[in-house]
């Protein structure tokens, strides 16, 4: 079991409490992979930060404490930068209630924010999961969370060589990535 000791003080019994691990990501395939990969985090308390789409209302799954749904505005490029500000307040609520040493994401831009936020205001470690469509290039998500992932994980060796010496490869979550290889 993964745990994290309280601090002790003089008369304090050290208690072991279990990591919580935020789970980031847009809804659809980066949802997906991002559920299968949740046996890695078992023995831990999660919680997770998508976009309210229409095809998240009433999403639920024992494996997550909470689940918040932040507000998407719709539009290309204005509808974006609107709805990441409006998400950095969101997600600094949220990191202050809930508090998260870790955070994960397989993407897309829903993570940005709140891996800048928790690496240098929380010290809180990220762990960034390359998305399975990405074979030949690494997102712009991923060119972005690169430099402050603590551990930053591609599902192709292929893609070892684009992103950077930091990159692991340890396989893929769908059994799609291990055909042809």
């Amino acid at each position: 079991m993964i745990t994290q000791r309280t601090p002790a003080g003089p008369n304090a019994t050290r208690k072991k409490t279990k990591i919580k691990v935020a789970v980031i990501c847009s809804p659809g395939g980066h949802l997906a992979q991002s559920i299968s990969v949740l046996e890695a985090f078992k023995d831990c308390e999660t919680f997770m930060i998508s976009y309210a789409f229409p095809n998240l209302k009433g999403f639920q799954d024992e494996r997550f404490r909470r689940v918040y749904l932040l507000k998407y505005i719709r539009g290309k490029r204005v509808g974006l930068f609107i709805t990441l500000f409006i998400s950095l307040f969101s997600v600094l609520r949220i990191f202050f209630r809930e508090r998260p040493e870790v955070l994960f994401s397989t993407g897309s831009e829903i993570a940005i924010a709140p891996f800048w936020i928790g690496k240098f205001l929380f010290g809180t470690k990220l762990i960034f999961l390359e998305t399975a469509s990405r074979v030949s290039e690494p997102s712009l998500t991923g060119k972005i969370l690169y430099p402050v992932s603590d551990l930053f994980l591609v599902q192709w060796p292929s893609l070892l060589e684009k992103v950077g010496k930091r990159a692991l490869y340890r396989g893929c979550v769908y059994d799609l990535c291990n055909r042809g290889q």
